[in-house]
């Protein structure tokens, strides 16, 4: 097994400049309320309920100065790559998205039964954005430095295939349908605002079940497979969340920030089974090639 889709070595070095920065302005923007003076242009005649007049991107600078920078740090190649950095990546990423997602969930319906966390207000949706990348490049650098003499390291625990995998496809379908539907529903309702929650908190369990359950045969392949899915999907995730940044304001962010507390495990799940399927066909034309020629 070993590490793809990595950046140059001093990409690190890059990523700490645009990150630290990143992070005072974030502080700043968040905690003190500061925003740079003219840093934006007016985009409508009057203040709404959603939308300020003059929309002000101190938010959105920090926002991708922040996930730039972590990202370049997270996957910039090792002087020396080799199997074990390729195995430290697949254990972070694990864990790290375990970790994000069992502090997410209880953020969230901390927020949702006793208000704004302290110190944080109503930007914790906003913060949840680089958490995965912060606790990816704690874990990584906490096991390279306890591994640094040693080339053994435990695989991560996945589920077992049955019946996990058949609960998160389950959950994932239904906690996705339901919530489409109900945003079609008139939203100020309070029994739509809670199944919308509870089918929220459902599909993020039932993409986690799917994500990490094992599959039918496990080798040293799906593991391979399994660390490219993972890096694509930060990749891909987090492009889609820069895209949107730019063009998606007030209301409609709101809702960018809530696809992305799950995209990461949706991206994945989609290209693990793709490459499952794709390697079904090939095996069964193979197989079928081998028996024609009987």
């Amino acid at each position: 097994m070993k590490s793809k889709f990595l950046f140059p070595t001093w990409c690190a070095i890059v990523g700490y400049l645009l990150a630290i920065p990143g992070f005072i302005l974030g502080y700043l923007y968040t905690i003190k309320d500061y925003e740079i003076p003219g840093f934006g242009f007016k985009m409508w005649e009057n203040d709404g309920f959603f939308q300020k007049a003059f929309e002000n991107f101190t938010n959105e600078l920090a926002i991708f100065l922040v996930i730039i920078g972590l990202i370049l740090i997270a996957f910039a190649k090792e002087k020396k790559e080799d199997e074990l950095s390729a195995k430290l990546r697949l254990n972070s990423l694990y864990w790290s998205i375990m970790i994000y997602y069992v502090l997410y969930i209880i953020g969230y319906l901390y927020t949702v039964i006793f208000g704004e966390i302290l110190f944080i207000g109503d930007h914790f949706t906003e913060m949840n954005l680089f958490t995965p990348l912060v606790i990816f490049i704690c874990r990584y650098n906490y096991l390279k430095y306890i591994n640094a003499e040693s080339y053994q390291l435990s695989k991560p625990k996945f589920l077992p295939n049955k019946p996990f995998k058949s609960i998160g496809i389950v959950f994932s379908g239904l906690g996705l349908t339901s919530i489409i539907t109900s945003l079609l529903i008139d939203s100020n309702k309070k029994w739509v605002e809670i199944t919308q929650i509870s089918f929220y908190v459902l599909l993020i369990f039932g993409l986690l079940f799917w994500a990490f359950a094992k599959n039918k045969e496990e080798d040293e392949m799906t593991m391979q497979q399994r660390l490219e899915g993972l890096q694509l999907s930060i990749y891909f995730n987090y492009a889609i969340i820069l895209l949107l940044t730019l063009i998606a304001y007030s209301l409609l962010y709101l809702y960018v920030l809530m696809f992305a507390q799950f995209s990461i495990l949706l991206f994945f799940v989609i290209r693990m089974e793709f490459i499952t399927y794709r390697n079904n066909k090939l095996l069964n034309t193979f197989e079928g090639g081998m028996s024609y020629e009987k």
